[in-house]
């Protein structure tokens, strides 16, 4: 969730574009992959949903274009993306993202070592890339929040590589909170165009009385969104029999914005209930080991992940309603295995214990069910991957959230035109839920179908 404000806007797309501001842009004509060798692509991207709702429409269609550039040069070298996704339904809105936008030293110019500037995309954690809800290392674009994606951190990197040793460091001195679902407030409302926003209630009772709710989005200043320095170390040791090992701390923000609530009743004007809605930027402290096993001839992998989270640098007042964000230890274990020659089945477990949260809260008398820092608790995920051809493949996943019983079933089948700049695909999400409550539960009732359309240029 992202709250809305021009200049944080303006300063994300100056950060975004700036590596590439004086690169030539370049492209080479592959005919076995025309759409990602290509500048850019433009398309449509529609959902139609199965079940009508009052917060949201029955349809929703998203325009997408996107530009890649790199250079080359003696010393230096860099690439980059611009993304741009805009609403075409309901409320226009557009939201621009860079998933990479970075200059690096060439190969071989110092040996073994790398100096990175910019943004770019590392894999931190084997967690993150099978648990894209978590962002607990990398940040991630939440323009379609059952499918977000990761992004890269923005700063400055030194990477040092071996054939076994791989050493990664990281530091900034800003944090760019996660963006992708734009927020704002309209006639005491906190509303957004995406459709899978689930709205703050208008009433509540108080007394036995029915109770019109007013919200106040209460903006932090530029200076506290964007001033929080940053850092994280990652140590990979590859053995030769496969084996490899990962050691990463750090301290970094919360990628996602927090929201506490702050409520009073206005018994002298309107006698309404107000709420100023506060967004919260913590930081925390972070350790992650992993260790797993690539089988030689690649044909399976196995890893373990443990990691441990300590927050600071966040409020609690006693007239506020917090989230609940406590020092929590995040375990995982996953695999991936080619069954056939042209399918790959993945798996993997999730467990997370957060420590009891103890509320500073003095109103005693409004019940609220306030989400976690983790969405899901304890789950496991299966999918699998098929690559009928060189220009057709599908997806499938199936997430189920052990601790609500709830689950959400994805399956996407995708075909680039043989010979054209085209790609064409069309999938499904079907969401089988007993609560409303949790990182599967919250989107009950959002099932859809969807297509999509690109072409490249």
């Amino acid at each position: 969730m992202v709250v809305k404000k021009k200049q944080i806007l303006g300063l994300l797309i100056y950060l975004g574009i700036t590596p590439l501001a004086h690169a030539s842009i370049s492209y080479t004509d592959n005919t076995a992959n025309p759409v990602e060798s290509r500048l850019g692509n433009v398309g449509l991207d529609a959902s139609s949903f199965f079940y009508k709702s009052d917060i949201r429409g029955t349809a929703a269609t998203t325009i997408e274009a996107t530009i890649h550039g790199k250079f080359e040069g003696k010393i230096f070298k860099g690439q980059g993306d611009l993304l741009v996704n805009s609403f075409v339904t309901d409320q226009p809105e557009a939201v621009i993202e860079s998933h990479e936008a970075y200059i690096t030293t060439q190969d071989g110019l110092l040996g073994n070592h790398h100096f990175t500037i910019g943004r770019k995309y590392y894999e931190w954690s084997k967690l993150d890339e099978q648990w894209t809800m978590m962002s607990l290392w990398s940040p991630r674009y939440t323009w379609d929040q059952i499918h977000p994606e990761s992004i890269g951190m923005t700063g400055v990197f030194y990477s040092y590589e071996t054939p076994r040793l791989k050493i990664l460091a990281f530091a900034s001195p800003i944090s760019i909170p996660e963006r992708g679902t734009p927020i704002e407030e309209k006639d005491h409302n906190i509303v957004s165009p995406n459709p899978f926003w689930q709205p703050l209630p208008s009433q509540l009772n108080i007394m036995n009385a029915p109770t019109h709710i007013n919200y106040s989005l209460m903006m932090p200043s530029l200076q506290d969104i964007l001033l929080r320095p940053n850092f994280a170390l990652r140590s990979r040791y590859e053995f030769d029999n496969g084996l490899w090992l990962s050691l990463n701390s750090g301290v970094l923000p919360i990628h996602m914005v927090q929201m506490a609530a702050e409520p009073f009743l206005d018994t002298a004007t309107t006698g309404q209930l107000q709420v100023n809605i506060l967004p919260q930027l913590p930081m925390r402290n972070i350790n992650t080991a992993e260790f797993g096993f690539n089988d030689p001839n690649q044909d399976w992998n196995v890893w373990l992940s443990a990691s441990y989270e300590q927050p600071f640098n966040f409020q609690n007042k006693t007239t506020w309603l917090n989230p609940i964000i406590t020092p929590t230890s995040v375990f995982s274990a996953g695999t991936r295995i080619q069954l056939t020659s042209n399918f790959w089945f993945s798996g993997s477990a999730l467990f997370i214990h957060e420590q009891p949260f103890t509320s500073a809260s003095s109103l005693s008398d409004v019940k609220v069910n306030l989400p976690t820092r983790f969405p899901i608790k304890q789950a496991f995920k299966v999918g699998g991957n098929w690559r009928f051809s060189d220009y057709t493949q599908s997806n499938i996943s199936w997430i189920q959230d052990l601790e609500e019983q709830n689950h959400i079933v994805s399956v996407d089948v995708q075909h680039q035109v043989h010979h054209m700049p085209i790609t064409v695909g069309a999938g499904t999400d079907i969401i089988i839920a007993n609560t409303a409550q949790g990182g599967v539960g919250q989107y009950y009732g959002d099932d859809r179908l969807r297509g999509w359309f690109k072409y490249a240029f």
